[in-house]
């Protein structure tokens, strides 16, 4: 009951934000007349990196499975990240979806705990690229965060979090967690998987030649995601600096991983706004440019939909 109520504030909460973004800080006619305008091959060219993006993410997660006695194809993985792209849709967060690409690779050795790990080092590697991409352009954008309070806060707390996941595997020694003992089975069997958690998270960061590989299959992840904004803003018109790009998306995508909201609805317009208005572009631009970012989306939820209903036959 509390899960439905708390998934049913969040929706309220971030159509109600929608709603006035779009018919109060924007005009919906002059929306649809940005979208008139549109260059059509432009917005086809941003989408097809999608499929670029997929096929590295694929082949980052399997270098990190190979440990594990993986034999899940790239292929497989990659129909597991469109499935993931469909319940994105219904869970907060961009990360939610990740529940299910969790239980897909749950067969390797170590299972749930090893699947899980290996998913929290392989996103924790993208947000630390993302952050590098934000901190260096930001000391170029430093007149944008001055006046934007949020972009220190969320640079701020990105920073922290990672800091303290270094440390965390670091300072915690293997088997840390058994230690402690209770007199309810399943939280001893709950502290045992977090043994399992902690060794394949240690065990993985200990490989450099892997670690360096997984780094730089997220570098190119996330300089395609770049590109793939840059290419809708280019498509609507929008002559925003690529460089630029490099500061405002990865502050767009830390903001999207704050579960206010499903699926970064009225957040996602929300910070574009903000960013648009910095570049002397209109609210109808920012919108525009979230209204092909979530289509995109949603066509990936389709297919990721599809793909889960027919393996589930």
């Amino acid at each position: 009951m509390k899960k439905k109520v708390l998934f049913s504030l969040k929706l309220i909460f971030g159509f109600s934000l929608l709603f006035y973004l779009v018919f109060f800080k924007a005009n919906p006619k002059e929306i649809v007349e940005v979208l008139e305008k549109a260059y059509f091959p432009y917005i086809i060219l941003a989408f097809s990196l999608h499929s670029i993006g997929i096929l590295i993410s694929a082949v980052r997660w399997k270098l990190l499975l190979k440990n594990h006695s993986s034999k899940y194809s790239v292929l497989d993985l990659s129909k597991s990240y469109l499935v993931s792209c469909f319940f994105n849709h219904f869970l907060p967060t961009r990360f939610g979806g990740d529940i299910v690409r969790i239980s897909d690779t749950k067969g390797i050795e170590k299972g749930i705990s090893a699947s899980t790990a290996i998913i929290v080092i392989e996103r924790m590697s993208g947000i630390i690229i993302l952050l590098i991409f934000a901190f260096i352009s930001s000391v170029v954008k430093i007149n944008f965060v001055k006046e934007s309070p949020m972009v220190l806060i969320a640079l701020f707390i990105g920073i922290i979090g990672i800091i303290l996941f270094v440390v965390l595997w670091k300072v915690l020694p293997i088997g840390f967690f058994g230690k402690f003992k209770f007199k309810r089975s399943f939280l001893n069997k709950f502290f045992i998987k977090l043994d399992e958690f902690l060794f394949v998270i240690k065990n993985s960061l200990k490989q450099k030649r892997l670690m360096k590989r997984v780094f730089l299959f997220s570098f190119l992840l996330q300089l395609n995601v770049i590109i793939h904004y840059y290419l809708i803003g280019i498509s609507l018109g929008v002559n925003i600096p690529f460089f630029d790009y490099f500061f405002t998306i990865p502050i767009l995508l830390l903001a999207l991983s704050i579960p206010i909201s499903i699926n970064g609805i009225g957040i996602r317009e929300l910070v574009l706004i903000k960013f648009f208005v910095f570049y002397s572009f209109s609210s109808e631009y920012a919108i525009s440019f979230s209204f092909l970012d979530v289509i995109f989306n949603l066509i990936l939820g389709i297919i990721g939909g599809i793909i889960y209903i027919l393996r589930k036959k």
